[in-house]
């Protein structure tokens, strides 16, 4: 979905029309549930929060603001959603360390391309650790730069970097190694 066509939706939801949130709900349910889960780690509160996203995006559609790139809006709304839940239960967020390895990861395009079309995305997110999970989600399913996924999480880009490309390589050797399945 493209700015244009987000902005489009969220002016017919504006208008009452639940044709806008239909549009917007098929082009990213999936992504918003990986991005809860992967702050509060249950399935079940998951699929609620979800929920719960789009139903807030109904209430708050007059407030966007276009311009600011529409996967963001939705990742930080996902996101607060998903650490508001937490903190209102008393639960430890999911927060990815700041583990540095000191270099940025270069260009990881044919890696990235290898891994999306051999693998079933989900599959592919089950078979990685939480942090790397919430990286390979925001970079691949939502097409977040590593920059903006840098400026989103408030970690270093050479953290991102690392995590990603450690991700990616994990997945390749899973794959050659006939764990996971295209």
């Amino acid at each position: 979905m493209t700015d244009a066509q987000f902005e489009a939706s969220i002016l017919q939801i504006v208008n009452g029309s639940k044709d806008g949130l239909k549009e917007i709900y098929d082009a990213y349910a999936k992504q918003v549930y990986q991005i809860i889960l992967g702050v509060v780690r249950s399935p079940y509160d998951a699929e609620d929060l979800t929920a719960d996203m789009f139903m807030k995006l109904w209430e708050t559609a007059s407030q966007y603001k276009p311009g600011n790139g529409h996967k963001r809006y939705i990742t930080v709304m996902a996101r607060n959603l998903a650490i508001d839940f937490l903190r209102k239960n008393g639960r430890q967020s999911f927060e990815l360390d700041d583990d540095e390895s000191g270099t940025e990861a270069a260009d990881s395009q044919d890696l990235e391309k290898d891994v999306e079309g051999s693998l079933g995305f989900s599959q592919a997110l089950d078979a990685l650790n939480p942090k790397q999970r919430h990286i390979v989600d925001l970079h691949i399913g939502m097409q977040m730069t590593l920059q903006e996924i840098s400026d989103l999480l408030g970690i270093p880009l050479g953290t991102v970097s690392w995590n990603y490309r450690a991700a990616i390589e994990r997945l390749k050797k899973l794959y050659k190694e006939g764990e996971l399945y295209g």
